[in-house]
């Protein structure tokens, strides 16, 4: 397969990563590979590491012992953070998403046989409100893209990509707003598609309105822990000093609600208090549970559970999240009224944020053809009534709810 003759689109996500090949002749995809965005370090002196499903299966294989990472993606955006060791060697945010993005290359390469050089490599529509940290989030994506060995980088919003894809369905124009709903952010566009429009290079002039919150599904699995786990781990005991009734101090649960932070609460003074509250509760077996937690790195397996449990919501049933590790045993009864009301004033501010986007674009719900909706954050039912309540079940279009951004992205050149 002659390389010049394919396009290559990558979408970079919060929780998952696509690597996409289109024909440019047909606009056919001809190749996808989809990867989670997990890295594991495992305890050694080589700098060896595994990406995705493999990253998974080998921190467990491994006991947990070596260093597992999820949503890098956010660490771009993050001024203060430079920098992480991981076992003897720092490790920058940018070059954490090398690892990422060389994995997916190298998939690409191996289908075409050929090296791949140039990429449209996706980025949301906002990174952060604050323009210094938005800078930085761009500049260290592309030089995450330029060290993989891409050469040749063009960037492009992903929910515009997401509306390119779109529009290779449509026989009529059409004004779209795309939401990509990923799991860490909701980005919105308004745009002007058609089948005229399919070849214009420049689409500057289509597009009417667009930018996005950092809210999506990791900010929503964080709510379940607090709201829904953390009383099964000690939140809420209380304990005897002198003649007061203290409640331990909700400061470690806050911590437990990012994961990415867990894996310093090991050696922290935080997890050596517990060892004291666990006295002075009369040996709670709720406490006991956090130390079993903390550990033995079960972090990351109860939030697995914790996705799970979102992701039985969405079909509508009740379900239950469920773990079972040594002394901790949890099965935790699941509503889907009890999800909307956990994730409301993160559902209350997406839809702040559609209704701020139809105001930009000077547009009312009726001008709105349909609603394009794309990413994992899409299938969550709170967020999908915020779409049927504003512009009606009738105008809301679904395609593949994981590539469609990276296929748009491949037609993005």
């Amino acid at each position: 397969m002659n390389i010049n003759e394919l396009t290559c689109g990558l979408d970079f996500g919060t929780s998952n990563s696509i690597i996409s090949l289109t024909d440019k002749a047909t606009r056919k995809e001809v190749f996808s590979y989809s990867e989670s965005s997990i890295l594991y370090f495992p305890d050694t002196n080589e700098m060896k590491y595994y990406v995705g499903k493999e990253a998974q299966d080998k921190y467990i294989e491994e006991e947990m012992t070596g260093r597992l990472l999820k949503s890098v993606k956010t660490l771009l955006r993050q001024d203060k953070f430079l920098s992480t060791w991981i076992f003897g060697k720092r490790m920058t945010p940018d070059q954490l998403v090398t690892c990422i993005i060389r994995h997916l290359k190298e998939k690409a390469e191996a289908f075409a046989g050929a090296e791949i050089t140039d990429v449209i490599l996706g980025r949301p529509a906002v990174f952060s409100e604050d323009p210094k940290q938005e800078t930085l989030a761009v500049n260290r994506l592309t030089l995450a893209a330029r060290n993989a060995g891409f050469r040749n980088i063009k960037l492009q919003l992903e929910p515009i990509a997401a509306a390119l894809s779109y529009e290779q369905r449509l026989d009529h124009s059409e004004n779209v707003l795309v939401a990509d709903l990923g799991g860490g952010t909701s980005d919105f566009t308004i745009m002007n598609l058609s089948p005229d429009k399919i070849r214009k290079e420049d689409r500057k002039d289509d597009i009417i309105a667009h930018g996005g919150v950092y809210i999506g599904g990791d900010l929503f699995d964080s709510e379940i822990m607090w709201y829904k786990v953390t009383p099964h781990l000690g939140r809420g005991v209380k304990y005897q000093s002198y003649d007061k009734e203290i409640e331990i101090p909700s400061i470690l649960y806050r911590e437990l609600k990012n994961w990415e932070r867990t894996f310093m609460l090991k050696e922290s003074k935080l997890r050596r208090s517990m060892d004291n509250y666990y006295h002075l509760s009369g040996n709670n077996p709720k406490i006991d549970n956090v130390r079993v937690l903390i550990d033995n790195n079960y972090v990351f397996s109860l939030f697995k559970g914790i996705e799970q449990s979102k992701i039985n919501l969405s079909t509508g049933e009740d379900t239950t999240i469920d773990f079972e590790k040594e002394t901790i045993h949890i099965h935790e009864p699941f509503t889907p009224g009890e999800f909307a009301t956990i994730i409301e004033r993160h559902t209350t501010e997406i839809e702040r944020y559609i209704l701020k986007i139809l105001d930009t674009a000077q547009y009312n719900a009726a001008d709105i053809d349909s609603v394009f909706i794309t990413g994992g954050s899409s299938l969550v039912i709170p967020v999908r009534e915020i779409l049927y309540r504003i512009f009606g079940k009738d105008k809301i279009r679904t395609g593949n709810t994981f590539n469609s951004v990276a296929y748009g992205l491949s037609l993005s050149y």
